[in-house]
């Protein structure tokens, strides 16, 4: 059965309420920490926080974990973590930093440090409500902050206390959420994003009448990441990890009823994935290495120094089995290059073969809308409510006729290509998750760090859409499937420019029509600046003959030529306006150049991009150096203009 991957995390912080009191049997009590906080900040809903996903979360923590804290920080604009720290897995991160990117792959905008009008602890609640440890006083240093765990020891009880069938029914089978909704209040969330297959591992425990014993303590100060090991008939029986702690008497009376006192099981553990030993563990050692009398009567916490001391006579932790992809696939390097990139690209199906085609295309066309959120500055991680919005019409238009899509194949299969990741949800199936648990987990998933970086190169970007349009998408209306993500500009050399700048000539309306001078309309103009200098140095330097024709123009009796950029500036080409990405043509040529009818290849012959035909040499200039890399950019969007050519 599928659980979220358990954090070996440190303590959760104290609690900003005061204390509650447990009643001791001389009707005294004693304190013990609460775990809920006893307030709700007003501020949670309007800095956006209440947006942020568990899933946005592991998609920051990921992020950061790669680049490093300081390197995180530094990108996004903020500093370190003074109050709390957000702990996961063994390490801490700055939970300002942390939320700001989560709440940009959650809902596609990034808080900045101003944003956090309730301050650290407004943000601690919520990645707390979210199942996360944070952790209060911020680290010395930068380093990974390894906490490591506890080893919780837990008695499972006899028949008296029904301690089989609830171990039976809550921790080997687990307690359908769906069947505790109407009392788990704030923890629903919680339990939802921490079992995406909608099945609660949970254990509990009486409150304590004492004022500091062995239970006190281990109420008090076990935290998750903690090991839980369960005892019974002088044997320990399993292991668990912790993945959450939360009170709720409501929950476990409706999970486990009451004891002959009237008590409930209020004090609860949520468990990662149950390992039921195979050969029961013999408890007398171990108990004697960790100063605990024998037999187990109490819930008991040791150290985790005490737990390395014992280790070597409890059973290796069992390794979980991955879901290995249908095809070998070669394994990731760790510095991605644009080759590996686009040789990946071109693993993604096997077009030979039927199941092979679909898995590509619709793979593929994925892809395609990734890269078209790399190119319009979107963020490179997407919810899978957004995923499944934008891409399902993308399979259903431009994918193979008469087969039935499933979105979330592309959605999950994508991680084999080693270009693409998924957050938030597990699924050690090896199966493709249903539909209905991604409705539930909410992930993000989209391209890896790598490949986004990669792909933010523009000549990099351009040749994976055309290695993704020849190898997949040769039966597709390739010039409408660009224009329907937004690569519309990859039509022409020059680019979408700023909307003004396309709009002249255009009709007028019925009610603009009149005899006279022609009606003038209101517009907004945004426009690209352009370096008029350097523009006419370049006619200057060729004396307005155009580079392909030499032909010399004149008009008003003055010469006349034009600037053409060979990287368009528009985009997604963004090139940048200066001199070496520039061309001395007449308008014939300038417009057969944009239009990508001609290119110059890597011998300077200018050639006719449908059929090879040559139109002569390009004429060079000693005062003119033309940079290589934009010619070949030029010359692979001509090579795209040739396969999606109707």
């Amino acid at each position: 059965m599928a659980v979220a991957a358990a954090p070996r995390a440190c303590d959760t912080i104290p609690s900003m309420a005061a204390p509650a009191p447990l009643p001791d049997e001389q009707g005294a009590t004693s304190s013990r920490r609460t775990r809920v906080l006893s307030y709700l900040p007003i501020t949670l809903l309007g800095m956006g926080l209440g947006d942020m996903t568990r899933a946005g979360v592991l998609a920051a923590v990921a992020e950061c974990r790669q680049m490093g804290r300081e390197t995180f920080r530094r990108r996004y604009g903020f500093g370190r973590a003074k109050t709390y720290e957000l702990v996961w897995d063994g390490d801490c991160y700055d939970s300002k930093a942390i939320a700001g990117e989560a709440h940009l792959y959650s809902v596609g905008s990034l808080l900045s440090a101003d944003d956090f009008s309730g301050g650290a602890r407004t943000v601690a609640h919520r990645l707390r409500t979210l199942g996360f440890t944070v952790e209060n006083g911020a680290t010395s240093t930068d380093g990974p902050g390894q906490v490591a765990p506890q080893i919780v020891l837990q008695p499972r009880g006899g028949t008296r206390d029904r301690g089989p069938q609830n171990f039976v029914k809550s921790v080997r089978k687990g307690v359908p959420i769906t069947d505790i909704k109407d009392v788990l209040g704030e923890q629903a969330e919680v339990l939802a994003a921490l079992y995406p297959d909608g099945i609660a591992r949970l254990w509990g425990s009486t409150p304590t009448r004492q004022v500091n014993n062995e239970k006190v303590r281990a109420l008090r100060d076990r935290r998750v990441g903690d090991d839980v090991f369960f005892y019974a008939e002088n044997h320990f029986i399993a292991r668990a990890r912790i993945l959450h702690l939360f009170d709720s008497p409501p929950v476990a009376r409706e999970v486990w009823g009451t004891d002959e006192n009237d008590a409930t099981w209020e004090h609860i553990m949520a468990l990662g994935e149950i390992e039921e030993f195979a050969a029961r563990v013999q408890a007398a050692p171990i108990l004697r290495h960790l100063d605990v009398r024998m037999p187990l009567r109490s819930l008991t916490l040791r150290s985790a120094e005490n737990y390395r001391r014992v280790a070597h006579l409890l059973p290796k932790r069992r390794q979980p089995v991955l879901p290995q992809p249908p095809t070998p696939r070669p394994a990731v390097s760790r510095r991605l290059t644009a080759a590996d990139l686009l040789h990946r690209i071109g693993l993604l199906g096997t077009p030979r073969h039927s199941e092979g085609t679909a898995s590509g295309r619709h793979q593929s066309l994925a892809l395609i809308w990734a890269i078209s959120r790399v190119a319009t500055g979107s963020p490179r991680l997407a919810p899978w409510s957004s995923f499944r919005a934008e891409v399902d019409p993308l399979l259903t238009e431009f994918g193979i006729p008469d087969l039935k899509v499933a979105i979330q194949s592309p959605f999950w299969d994508l991680q084999g290509s080693g270009l693409w990741e998924v957050h938030g949800i597990e699924n050690d199936s090896g199966s493709v998750p249903q539909a209905e648990m991604l409705d539930k987990a909410q992930p993000v998933a989209g391209l890896t760090q790598a490949s986004a970086e990669l792909l933010q190169n523009p000549l990099t970007r351009l040749e994976a859409v055309i290695k993704l349009c020849s190898t997949y998408l040769d039966h597709v209306d390739q010039r409408a499937l660009l224009s329907r993500v937004g690569l519309a500009g990859y039509a022409t050399a020059d680019g979408l420019l700023d909307e003004d700048e396309g709009r002249q000539g255009q009709e007028i309306t019925d009610e603009e029509r009149a005899t006279g001078p022609t009606a003038r309309r209101a517009v907004t103009s945004s426009r690209l600046v352009r370096n008029s200098s350097i523009a006419n140095q370049v006619k200057e330097i060729h004396g307005h003959a155009c580079q392909v024709c030499e032909t010399r123009l004149q008009y008003m009796r003055r010469p006349y030529s034009q600037a053409a950029h060979v990287r368009g500036l528009g985009s997604p080409h963004h090139g940048p306006d200066e001199l070496p990405n520039l061309l001395c043509l007449c308008p014939n040529h300038h417009v057969l150049f944009d239009g990508l009818e001609i290119y110059i290849d890597v011998d300077d012959v200018v050639r006719r991009t449908h059929g090879g035909d040559s139109l002569g040499s390009l004429r060079r200039h000693d005062d003119h150096r033309i940079d290589e890399a934009y010619l070949q950019y030029h010359r692979t969007l001509c090579e795209l203009s040739r396969l999606t050519k109707n």
